[in-house]
């Protein structure tokens, strides 16, 4: 798989380039970050020399944005999402899969709360965490003109209590991108069916 992270709009051809062996031999997760899998997912092989992925999106790195903060941020899950279901198993130069991130956000949201003395006594929802995950995966020939594409999108949002400690905002927040990413998963399990088929191999 190759990962092309530009590091701004100049630097838009630099690329990091990961082989699968080397994502799949980088030793055990720590035991403390939450982990996402597909695995239990039949991978879809593709007749494609090899898989890219693309970061078109890239996280402002400051408030409301919140997810450079995140253990799995919805692009990672993402990036996982693609070792687990794509294969390339096509020969060299039979073109490439390019599968493009273009938002994998996360923003909080400050909710109004009460903070007269009554408030005081109350446990409101303090605020709320909005999730963007859209992609897309773009069928390139040996020539890397596009000969197919599909786009998948999903939203997910959760509010939060005035009390909510740091693991749970951290498990809420790991929440929103597993959900986002099986959202993802379900709709380009579908969609790959549907406009791919030339490029599946049984």
């Amino acid at each position: 798989m190759r990962l092309i992270r530009p590091l701004g709009v100049a630097a838009a051809t630099l690329a990091l380039i990961l082989s699968v062996t080397a994502c799949h031999n980088s030793g055990p997760p720590s035991q403390n970050s939450p982990q996402i899998s597909f695995a239990d997912r039949t991978p879809f092989r593709l007749n494609v020399a090899e898989v890219e992925v693309v970061w078109e999106y890239q996280p402002p790195g400051h408030l409301p944005n919140v997810d450079q903060q995140m253990a799995l941020p919805p692009g990672s899950a993402i990036v996982r999402w693609v070792q687990d279901r794509l294969r390339p198993v096509g020969q060299a130069g039979s073109g490439s899969a390019r599968v493009v991130i273009r938002d994998a956000s996360v923003v909080e949201v400050p909710l109004r709360v009460d903070r007269s003395l009554s408030g005081s006594f109350k446990n409101e929802q303090e605020m709320r965490y909005d999730g963007t995950l859209q992609i897309a995966i773009e069928i390139k020939d040996a020539r890397r003109i596009t000969v197919a594409d599909v786009t998948a999108a999903a939203q997910r949002s959760r509010s939060v209590a005035e009390d909510l400690t740091l693991n749970q905002r951290d498990r809420i927040l790991f929440d929103i991108s597993e959900d986002l990413a099986r959202d993802i998963d379900r709709q380009m399990d579908q969609l790959i069916r549907d406009y791919f088929g030339r490029w599946l191999v049984r």
